[in-house]
């Protein structure tokens, strides 16, 4: 079995497959958007096609598959760091 490679600070979308439907993550459910990040003293992120997660706040979500984890391709407006075009740009 091929596992999904994702890459810690990238937001994924948790659509659980049947291990973590089995044995569901800590504090994750299907369809939350979420963080991969490295814990301090864990695996890192894609070590035996696992990694641990967080929600935007900064709250611990679990150990999940990585194959449960959707990349985002829709725009999702909760997701996007938005600007507006007088921050980006200073005036001359």
């Amino acid at each position: 079995m091929e596992h999904r490679r994702v890459r810690v600070g990238s937001k994924y979308r948790f659509e659980p497959v049947m291990l973590d439907r089995l044995h569901p993550p800590y504090n994750v459910r299907p369809g939350d958007i979420v963080r991969v990040v490295n814990l301090h003293g864990c695996p890192k992120a894609n070590t035996m096609g696992h990694c641990h997660v967080e929600h935007f706040d900064g709250a611990f979500g679990g150990l999940v598959c990585t194959n449960s984890l959707q990349p985002l391709h829709v725009t999702i407006p909760e997701c996007v760091e938005t600007t507006s075009p007088a921050q980006s740009l200073p005036d001359l």
